[in-house]
């Protein structure tokens, strides 16, 4: 128990986690305003949930390259970033779905409750694709 413990401080209580962490909460707002937005047009929650990230990915790669990972902004690293989301953004509209036709929950927040599920998952996805492909 004490390395699961270990592995997860070394993972997440990082100077690197907590730049991703601001940068998401910047990027949270932004994409919880356009889907409120979307929705308020009467778009579909599920695709709204997906328009507002497709538009926050955007706005993401330029940030997190240059504040969290430090990489300079390349034509490689713009296509393969969006790959680090897809996971989180299925995951987030899927709970948005549930959440909004199967449980009845409000249109307008539906979105915020897959936060803390989405969060890590976009981390460890966006840390992996980052290292793996956007910085060579």
């Amino acid at each position: 128990m004490k390395k699961l413990f270990e592995k997860i401080k070394e993972k997440f209580f990082t100077k690197q986690f907590l730049s991703f962490g601001i940068i998401g909460a910047f990027n949270t707002f932004l994409c919880q305003a356009l889907y409120m937005g979307f929705v308020q047009l009467g778009i579909n929650p599920g695709a709204s949930s997906l328009l507002a990230d497709a538009i926050g990915v955007v706005v993401s790669y330029f940030l997190n390259m240059r504040f969290t990972y430090h990489q300079p902004i390349t034509l490689k690293g713009a296509i393969t970033f969006p790959l680090s989301y897809v996971p989180g953004m299925l995951i987030s509209a899927l709970i948005v779905l549930i959440v909004v036709h199967g449980f009845h929950g409000p249109e307008l927040y539906a979105k915020l409750i897959s936060l803390p599920i989405y969060i890590p998952i976009n981390y460890l996805f966006m840390t992996f694709i980052v290292k793996k492909f956007a910085s060579k």
